[in-house]
């Protein structure tokens, strides 16, 4: 029983403990009200604490104990198919709960009262009958706030998760998105080796074939570790090796304390894709690569990645310079301000004639 009760108090749409601090708070305002109301009437009696702290940390506990009752009315009304019946049903049972809260909670001060002065007032007297309809009527003020709180609350937590539903299905979307693009180029490329070099266009092939593996394996991921996707650019960059061993250069800066951390699935392929694209086919001598990931702090409570893919070349096949302004660049874009909303950095521009520099900048995900 003590489980069931201590459940519905966790279904709640606020905290318990931000639900305590609220009374507490709550108790106090309106005991200090009381306070300053019997200082500025000035009247002739004294003001005594203990009734009147009583009688307001009654009412407010009242509303503690009730609340998932109350909580229940309100998901029930957000419910939008309802009879008429079910909508005058759920109206009779709101002022049915301000009516009860009042009559407990005022039978529960003249408890406390008798037993300090020895006398029990008539509850349903005349003064008393008087006294439990209008106290009902704050009540009724009082549950309606707090049905409002309990809505909108219920309605935000539902409003973020279709959000964070509709951002997790357009990501799904745009990294789709990437696979065709990826295998259009990659496959164009294979295609045109087939009559140059047929065996370095079979060795593609093979190559091709544990890329795809790699895909399917991190498919299902939105989020990979850093180890996971250097793996799987390792695997691109064998490929794109056979095709250019003679005027690409490779090299990796990335501390082994941050394998583990995590980044966005296929997030640094498609910047490499531009740098074979733009950089090493282009390139009439060697193409140097670097790709760089470092960790810095911010503060004692934050840090983030820093993620920089450069490519250098001494010669060009042509003085123009090309970007990269396909899906590929758009798509990491978008995914980033999905993953991320704006606490990302994103550049990617030449900092030299040639020295093009693509950076990254994002919050840590452990």
């Amino acid at each position: 029983m003590f489980k069931t009760v201590f459940q519905s108090y966790k279904k709640l749409p606020i905290s318990l403990s931000k639900i305590g601090l609220a009374l507490i708070l709550v108790c106090l305002f309106f005991i200090a009200k009381e306070y300053t109301n019997h200082l500025v009437n000035q009247f002739n009696y004294p003001f005594s604490w203990f009734y009147e702290s009583t009688h307001i940390v009654l009412n407010y506990l009242m509303w503690f104990l009730i609340a998932p009752l109350v909580h229940l009315v309100v998901k029930k009304m957000q419910v939008k198919t309802k009879t008429f019946l079910q909508t005058l049903l759920l109206i009779s049972t709101t002022f049915l709960l301000a009516i009860v809260h009042n009559a407990v909670t005022t039978k529960f001060y003249d408890i406390v009262f008798f037993f300090s002065t020895g006398y029990m007032k008539d509850f349903f007297g005349q003064n008393g009958m008087i006294g439990l309809i209008v106290g009902s009527f704050s009540s009724l003020i009082e549950l309606l706030v707090i049905m409002a709180l309990f809505f909108a609350v219920d309605y935000q937590r539902r409003y973020l998760k279709n959000q964070k539903e509709l951002i997790a299905a357009q990501i799904d979307s745009l990294q789709m998105q990437l696979h065709p693009h990826f295998l259009f180029n990659t496959l164009h490329s294979i295609s045109s080796m087939i009559d140059i070099d047929p065996n370095m266009a079979q060795k593609m092939l093979t190559k091709i074939g544990d890329l795809m593996r790699t895909m399917l394996e991190n498919d299902l991921e939105q989020l990979i570790t850093i180890e996971q996707e250097l793996s799987f650019i390792g695997s691109y960059l064998d490929l794109e090796q056979i095709r250019y061993s003679d005027k690409m250069v490779v090299n990796y800066s990335i501390p082994e304390d941050i394998l583990k951390k995590k980044i966005p699935n296929m997030l640094l392929q498609p910047i490499i894709e531009n740098v074979i694209k733009f950089g090493v086919a282009s390139a009439i001598d060697k193409c140097i690569i670097d790709i760089k990931i470092t960790e810095h702090d911010l503060n004692a409570k934050s840090n983030f990645l820093a993620l920089e893919v450069s490519n250098t070349s001494e010669n060009r096949a042509t003085s123009e310079k090309a970007k990269g302004t396909g899906v590929g660049l758009k798509n990491i874009k978008k995914r980033l301000q999905g993953y991320y909303g704006g606490q990302y950095f994103f550049s990617s521009s030449y900092k030299t004639d040639n020295l093009y520099v693509t950076k990254i900048c994002l919050p840590i995900e452990n």
